[in-house]
């Protein structure tokens, strides 16, 4: 597996610039907590932009490890994705394959001189057709830039903007639904808290923590995946 790991990372650093103008490598940890079971899987995720055509695209480069089950397994999540850039307030996973939903991240490819202090709008890009939660049309969304803040990163202290996005949907919806006739609460994702700092200087995503919840009216967690830029 560490064999497989060093090879496609190679690939994935060396190859992408003959293909076309490649950019940094901004590489992330990243952290997921869900019921009732803390720090369940850990990583990071390495990012590269690259133009091809006259077209934009991301690769990311995914190597996250899950605790095991019963038996206290690891498993490695291993894997590229490419995947089209689309910029602005986009909500997307990262997925390998044909899965239909993997690692969730909001807006990473955004310019922070469009979402000043005060900044409010439901206009949300959902680029998801075939996640189970959110290719749901009737998510409700809002986004706000909250502040200018200071945050620590790899030690240092950066000058960010702080931003939230709230999303929820209806429970009457066909996939957002209780778990048995009569409970109230779901193991499918019905509303999310999403809390975001962007560097004021160079726009780069430097943390976010993205919370799921359950259907409405539980808010029961389902997951939080908190990603860190670490390089």
């Amino acid at each position: 597996m560490t064999y497989m790991n060093t090879l496609r990372l190679i690939i994935f650093l060396l190859f992408l610039p003959i293909m076309g103008q490649a950019s940094e490598d901004l590489k992330y940890s990243y952290v997921h907590d869900s019921i009732g079971d803390r720090d369940d899987a850990d990583g990071d995720v390495t990012f590269r932009t690259h133009q091809d055509n006259g077209v934009m695209y991301e690769y990311a480069h995914v190597n996250i490890k899950w605790k095991g089950g019963f038996f206290k397994s690891t498993i490695t999540d291993d894997f590229i994705q490419k995947k089209e850039i689309k910029n602005g307030l986009v909500l997307y996973d990262i997925v390998e394959g044909d899965q239909k939903k993997g690692y969730s991240v909001f807006a990473r490819h955004v310019n922070v001189k469009n979402y000043p202090v005060g900044f409010e709008t439901k206009k949300i890009i959902n680029d998801e057709g075939r996640h189970p939660a959110f290719s749901d049309y009737d998510w409700i969304f809002k986004f706000k830039t909250e502040s200018v803040e200071s945050i620590q990163i790899n030690g240092q202290m950066r000058k960010s903007i702080y931003t939230k996005l709230w999303g929820s949907r209806p429970t009457s919806t066909t996939n957002c639904q209780m778990t048995q006739p009569g409970m109230n609460f779901s193991n499918s994702t019905g509303e999310i808290y999403v809390e975001t700092w962007f560097d004021l200087q160079n726009n780069k995503l430097l943390k976010q923590v993205f919370t799921k919840y359950g259907c409405v009216p539980s808010r029961r967690l389902v997951s939080k995946e908190t990603w860190v830029l670490i390089n």
